[in-house]
């Protein structure tokens, strides 16, 4: 984007099964894994949920919040962070664009005891929430490109910033899929992990032994400001966001294309900008088979010069929809605190020509690559660099 605004991040809220507040975060971050629990639904499967969530804590009055699903609450309550993270007041929101990756609602059905159940299978009804809880009234999207959708809503809220379109954005996103209806439906997929002696050793990213993911729950929302602006009001700023890139494999429609073409294309589009020196890739790294061998092949092609390569599914699961976001959230504070954990359950690598992060990254790198690949060959990256 030539003659384009650079955009920064001066804002950052997440509600997350690591906590809501980045010391309680990173204090987790240093145990050998994360929080994970045998799901009550199905005891063959692990999850990984944010404990004793209240929206009311984190919301002082929601009158609508009847109408969001957990995965909406979570979203909501992360973007009421990022905003008093940031300092926004409503001059600044007015005009405010809102951009969210969001999930289906695997829980909707008609319901006598509901007058409003239809607003049970709208994904954009939490949009509708919180612009009318924050005053957002600008340029906005609801994505839903699985789970590339809260990486996909940072990139168009990014282009958005970019391109004079708004000076301020909030973007990110939040989901749950800890539900039976969910758990059975991952489990009938073939994604899930099962077989595992320990629920956090469940979920073992680009390990030869990886059998599945475990499903996470969270939410996490950005502010993003075109750097005149932030700087005129004096925003203390976290991040740039230098590049943005999607792709479409258009071949499973789960699973992702094995030669990887339309994936690497969404990354090196995002590496022209934001280069490789310095660098740590937040990979997508579900545990699946098939996933994560495509995704080290791009790797291999791409980045084998990085510092290392993270996989924060290892201690939170998968959180679908707010993956992407949640990771970049994770890894925006180890890269303040220059320490990046090592992955958890990563005993055998499945290639031995990736920096794949055996023992904690003790530097702060230049770059951080964001990379989300969803079903039905849905891709997305995001490249952005620690303020410093």
């Amino acid at each position: 984007m030539n003659g384009a605004r650079r955009v920064v991040i001066t804002g950052s809220g997440f509600v997350l099964p690591l906590g809501s507040a980045r010391e309680d975060v990173f204090s987790a971050l240093q145990r050998p894994h994360g929080p994970f629990l045998r799901s009550v639904a199905d005891p063959e499967v692990a999850i990984c949920p944010v404990p004793d969530f209240d929206l009311k804590a984190h919301v002082s009055r929601c009158k609508n919040g009847r109408y969001l699903t957990r995965g909406q609450q979570l979203c909501l309550a992360a973007a009421v962070r990022a905003v008093d993270d940031a300092g926004l007041g409503p001059d600044e929101l007015g005009q405010a664009g809102l951009f969210l990756g969001l999930g289906p609602n695997l829980q909707a059905r008609p319901r006598d005891d509901k007058a409003l159940w239809l607003l049970d299978y709208l994904p954009n009804t939490v949009t509708s929430v919180m612009a009318g809880m924050l005053g957002i009234h600008g340029e906005n999207l609801t994505i839903l490109t699985a789970c590339a959708a809260s990486t996909q809503a940072l990139g168009q809220a990014f282009r958005a910033v970019a391109t004079g379109l708004a000076d301020v954005a909030l973007a990110g996103g939040g989901d749950s899929r800890l539900s039976p209806e969910a758990v059975r439906a991952y489990k009938q997929a073939g994604v899930l992990a099962t077989g595992f002696d320990r629920p956090e050793l469940a979920c073992r990213p680009f390990d030869r032994d990886r059998c599945g993911f475990a499903i996470g729950e969270g939410g996490a929302v950005f502010a993003l400001e075109c750097l005149e602006h932030a700087r005129a009001r004096g925003a203390r700023i976290l991040a740039e966001i230098v590049s943005a890139s999607s792709s479409l494999d258009g071949g499973s429609l789960t699973g992702p294309d094995p030669t990887g073409h339309a994936g690497g294309t969404a990354v090196l589009r995002c590496l022209e900008a934001l280069g490789t020196e310095d660098l740590c890739v937040l990979a997508h790294g579900t545990g699946t088979v098939l996933n994560d061998s495509v995704e080290g092949e791009i790797l291999a092609r791409n980045t084998t010069q990085a510092m290392g390569i993270a996989a924060f599914k290892s201690r939170i699961g998968h959180l679908a929809a707010a993956c992407g976001c949640a990771e970049l959230a994770l890894g925006l504070i180890c890269a303040g605190k220059a320490h990046f954990p090592a992955i958890a359950g990563l005993e055998t690598p499945c290639r031995d020509d990736l920096p794949l992060l055996r023992e904690p990254l003790r530097r702060s790198p230049r770059a951080l690559l964001l990379q989300s690949f969803g079903f039905g060959g849905q891709n997305a990256c995001l490249g952005v660099r620690p303020w410093s």
